[in-house]
């Protein structure tokens, strides 16, 4: 384990599960006094406690729903104040199988405000900080997803597409500083995310079990690249490699047709039988 860190902050958004409670879990492990951040109040209260009892550290809960404005700015302004924050962790999020028209707009919206507004709020409140003492982390957790824009996965895609492209440009602006900027982009992971609502459509058993990852391993490779200027971190090297190819201009027509999600008859008459009653 590593040296005591009490005087070190670590802030983790969509704390209560998942990749956000795999992060949380080793940061405090790690000795790191710890800011989680969830709307799930019983899940994030229950998690800041097991991480205070189970590793001695100071561990505070902050329920907070991402795709309010006003709670985001609220965390933004904890975040700027904490003289000791030495690493953000932009975890939040959640997907969405649905062709743009079957969905309704507000959970469009509602991905853009978590995945990007949000990011983006809460990484310029923490980087003033860092940039003074000239030492900390923003981890914006990003996608694989964010080279296959492709139908069935529009704004997931997108909004992963800006948090990617938003780091690699952030870490240029920093290159003279000891901040490090990292768009995590993994693959397929065994957490709840693709349990939502809004991921029905979805049929895990139809990816390769081989593409599939643990959580501890993704945070694990995440951790192990912070003191590195690396900003793009695709976990396994099957994603690594599958990343790069992904990445290239001249395959991204066979990635969209690959990942092309077919459009529910269900769906589609749901759209239609909309679309009779708004007109």
């Amino acid at each position: 384990m590593e040296a005591f860190r009490e005087n070190r902050t670590a802030a983790v958004t969509g704390a209560a599960g998942g990749l956000g409670a795999c992060f949380s879990r080793k940061l405090a492990k790690r000795g790191y006094a710890l800011l989680v951040i969830d709307r799930r109040e019983p899940q994030v209260q229950q998690l800041g406690d097991e991480l205070a009892t189970k590793y001695g550290i100071r561990a505070e809960a902050l329920t907070a729903d991402l795709t309010d404005d006003d709670a985001v700015k609220s965390v933004a302004h904890r975040l700027a104040t904490t003289p000791s924050l030495e690493l953000l962790v932009n975890n939040a999020g959640f997907g969405l199988a649905k062709y743009v028209i079957d969905a309704d707009v507000e959970q469009h919206l509602d991905m853009i405000r978590v995945h990007v507004m949000a990011t983006v709020r809460l990484t310029c409140a923490a980087l003033p900080g860092m940039i003074e003492r000239n030492r900390g982390s923003v981890v914006n957790v990003s996608s694989l997803a964010a080279w296959t824009p492709c139908a069935g996965g529009v704004p997931y895609a997108s909004t992963k597409a800006y948090v990617a492209v938003f780091s690699q440009g952030l870490q240029d602006e920093l290159r003279d500083t000891n901040v490090r900027i990292q768009a995590l982009c993994p693959g397929f992971v065994y957490t709840d995310f693709h349990g939502a609502d809004g991921m029905k459509s979805f049929d895990p058993e139809k990816v390769p079990k081989q593409l599939w990852m643990s959580p501890d391993d993704v945070v694990e490779c995440s951790l192990k690249n912070l003191s590195r200027r690396r900003v793009i971190v695709i976990p396994g090297w099957r994603n690594s490699i599958l990343g790069r190819f992904m990445q290239m201009p001249v395959l991204q027509p066979i990635v969209r047709a690959i990942a092309r999600r077919e459009r529910s008859h269900d769906t589609e008459a749901g759209a239609n039988e909309r679309g009779k009653t708004d007109g």
